[in-house]
Order: structure tokens, then C-alpha cells, then sequence
């Protein structure tokens, strides 16, 4: 067997890199669930509530779930690339004369578990003085009792793990400068499973965001009802709103009576209205949590060879991660669909080639896709490109931006 020219301690390092990303992301992951618990039950068990929640409850499950598939994912290829590099060091080892004795196998890293938490259903906020009053007329419709305090504090917990997970994948950038400029022909795999990896972690954070603003919508929807509830109870008993608690008394005899009934049986006709359109809200909500946890299933699914993989000392880099991901090395030198684009310094996270023209649009490397993206001089996304003729393979996507 010919030795492969390879400096193995670059392996090493990077292999300690994702052995970092991997333990940083599951501190943010126990983190996060810690906060989701901390405030469980803060969506309402009111109608609306029950809507919002069965969206949103399994898709933090399932956002939790993918955030420890990214873990184990840091942790596998951590194993893969430290293996790799026993092999590599070990083969140099073989091919001297005399022999040398081989390195024994890495240590492999423990898989993580998904941290357990309860859901958001559920809510235990009193209703206001004069409830009672107008509860015959509200057509089995209940006080939303969600706790918008509570779900503003989960929003700021995705929103904190969004970040945590993306600062975690980031950290390994110097794999990709070590890796792609000095073995770009010997490691395809492992970059292609470094590149997927890359792209499941930026997609699980950005559903954690989504899942976040979800939360604050849910909380401001809650406070909005609640507002205009208790403007339509003060206006039926007749007093103000006091720092947002209604104050009264009710005077005694039949005349008053008389009164509160007809007033409470308009009243609960407006607070029903007002309920109705709740009801309205919370299902036109559940699409976006349902989307959420979806796409946290589809990374599970597109990061499942790479977590059933079992690297060996010599069989690191073969199908450690299936083929659904690949790698296409860039091209050397210059794109001959845009000829007057000269290459430039790669910036991180990411770390792609790059290239600029003379009007200053960015063509960044697609290595998945074999393609260039292209972005304005304002960073604009401007769509997928082939490089050799130029041509446009797909339109401009929102929010793309280049380094990532």
C-alpha cells in the first residue's frame, strides 16, 4: 500500500474542534430544555390555547430532538475524523522501515440523549373581577388563562439556543481551512458530512427561531385578548381599569339587578367576539409551529447515516455518512462562466471559496450542489449559478446570506 501524504495531526485538530462544538451544543440543548420546563404550561388549557399548543408542543419536542441529533452529529464526526487520523498516522507508521508500532483506536464520543421537559399546554392565570358576572352568556367559552410573561421567556430561550447552536457549528471553521487546502482529494466523505452537518445545525437554529417568535406572537395574542376583555368588563360595570385590574361594586336591590343582567348579556356577547377571533388566531398560528417541527424531523432524517455510522481505524471515511450529501471540490483558479471574477479571501463561518468581479458581486462555492451562489455587492442574494457557462440553475433565496 503507497503511504498517503497526509499530515494527520491536522485530522487531530480538527477532530478536537468538533469534540468542542460537540460538548458546547449540548450544554445549550440541557439549557434549553431546563427553560422550556422552568415555564411549562404557560399556553392556556382555554380553547385557542389547546390549538396553539398541540402545534407547538410537539414541535419543541421535536426541536429538542434535533438539536441532540447535531450533538451526536458534532460527536461522529469527531470520531470519524479522529479515526481518520490514526489511519493516515498509522499508515506512515507501516510503511517505514523497519515498521513502527501502530496507534491504538481514538476514544469514541459518548452519544447524548434528548433532555426531557413538559410541554406549553396548559395555564394557571385567575380571571378578572366581573367574570363571573357575564359567564352565562359566553357560550361554554373560557377566560384564556395563558401566561404571556412565561411565554415571552421561552421566546428568549430559542432564541438564546438558536444562537448557541450556530456560535457551536461556527467553532469548527479551521477544519475547513486545514481540511479542504490540504487533503480536498483524499476526504470527500468527511467534507461532505462536515458540509451537511454545517447546514442541519444553521437549519435547527433557525426553526428555534422560528419557535421563539412563535412564542411571542402566542404571548401578544394572549395580552391583546386580555385587553380588550377587560375594556368591555369595565364598560359593563361601569368603572376604569386601574393598572390593568378591574375595580367595582355591585349595589344591592333588584333595579341593579336588573341592570347588570342586561349589561352582562351584552357584554358576553362583545367578549365573545372577542374569543371567536382568538380561536381564529391560535389555528392560523399552528402553521408555522407545525412547519418548525417538521423541518427538525427532516434533519433527523438527513443526519441519520452519519449517527448510525461506526468509523473503524480503517474504514473512517468510507460511507460514514451515506451518500445523500456530497462534496464537489471547487474550482481552480477562476469561474469560466464569469470570467472577470478573481478569487478572493475566504471569510468565516463557512469558509467558501469565493471569488469577486469588477462590479463587486460575491460568487461563493455551493459544495453540495457543485455550484456558485451569487450576492450583490450589498449581499443580496442573486441566485445559484453554474460555473462554467453562467447560466442560472435557481431564482434568489430570501434571507441568504454569504459566509454561511
Amino acid at each position: 500500500m503507497a503511504p498517503i501524504t497526509m499530515n494527520a495531526n491536522l485530522l487531530f485538530d480538527a477532530a478536537r474542534l468538533y469534540e468542542t462544538a460537540r460538548n458546547n451544543a449540548d450544554s445549550v440543548v440541557k439549557t434549553l430544555a431546563a427553560a422550556l420546563d422552568k415555564d411549562w404550561g404557560c399556553a392556556g388549557n382555554d380553547s385557542a390555547g389547546r390549538t396553539w399548543a398541540s402545534s407547538y408542543d410537539p414541535a419543541a419536542f421535536s426541536g429538542v430532538s434535533g438539536g441532540t441529533n447535531i450533538v451526536n452529529a458534532f460527536g461522529k464526526l469527531h470520531d470519524l475524523l479522529a479515526f481518520t487520523a490514526v489511519n493516515h498516522a498509522n499508515t506512515e507508521k507501516l510503511n517505514k522501515t523497519p515498521p513502527e508500532t501502530p496507534d491504538p483506536d481514538p476514544a469514541v464520543l459518548p452519544a447524548a440523549t434528548s433532555p426531557t421537559f413538559k410541554g406549553a399546554f396548559g395555564g394557571d392565570t385567575d380571571p378578572p373581577f366581573g367574570w363571573e358576572m357575564i359567564s352565562s352568556w359566553l357560550q361554554g367559552h373560557t377566560w384564556p388563562n395563558g401566561d404571556p410573561d412565561k411565554l415571552r421567556r421561552l421566546g428568549t430561550a430559542w432564541r438564546t439556543a438558536a444562537k448557541g447552536l450556530r456560535d457551536a457549528s461556527d467553532g469548527t471553521g479551521q477544519a475547513w481551512v486545514n481540511l479542504e487546502e490540504n487533503a480536498s482529494e483524499e476526504l470527500p466523505q468527511a467534507l461532505a458530512q462536515m458540509d451537511a452537518v454545517f447546514t442541519a445545525a444553521d437549519n435547527v437554529a433557525t426553526q428555534y427561531e422560528n419557535l421563539g417568535r412563535a412564542c411571542d406572537d402566542w404571548a401578544q395574542q394572549i395580552e391583546d385578548a386580555h385587553r380588550k376583555i377587560l375594556a368591555i368588563l369595565a364598560g359593563a360595570i361601569g368603572v376604569g381599569l386601574i393598572a390593568g385590574v378591574v375595580v367595582g361594586f355591585f349595589t344591592a336591590g333588584t333595579g341593579a339587578v336588573a341592570t347588570t343582567a342586561a349589561t352582562g348579556s351584552s357584554a358576553g356577547a362583545a367578549v365573545v367576539t372577542v374569543l371567536i377571533a382568538f380561536d381564529a388566531a391560535a389555528a392560523l398560528a399552528t402553521g408555522v409551529t407545525v412547519a418548525a417541527g417538521a423541518a427538525a424531523i427532516g434533519v433527523a432524517t438527513d443526519l441519520q447515516p452519519l449517527l448510525e455510522a461506526s468509523p473503524t481505524q480503517f474504514n473512517a471515511s468510507t460511507n460514514a455518512g451515506g451518500n445523500s450529501h456530497k462534496y464537489v471540490p471547487p474550482p481552480k483558479g477562476g469561474l469560466p462562466g464569469f470570467p472577470n471574477a478573481r478569487p478572493v479571501k475566504k471569510v468565516g463561518p463557512r469558509y467558501r471559496q469565493r471569488w469577486k468581479d469588477d462590479e463587486g458581486n460575491l460568487y461563493e462555492w455551493d459544495y453540495q450542489h457543485g455550484a456558485v451562489e451569487k450576492y450583490s455587492k450589498n449581499d443580496k442574494h442573486l441566485g445559484e449559478y453554474d460555473a462554467n457557462s453562467g447560466t442560472q440553475n435557481k431564482p434568489p433565496e430570501a434571507g441568504r446570506k454569504p459566509g454561511r
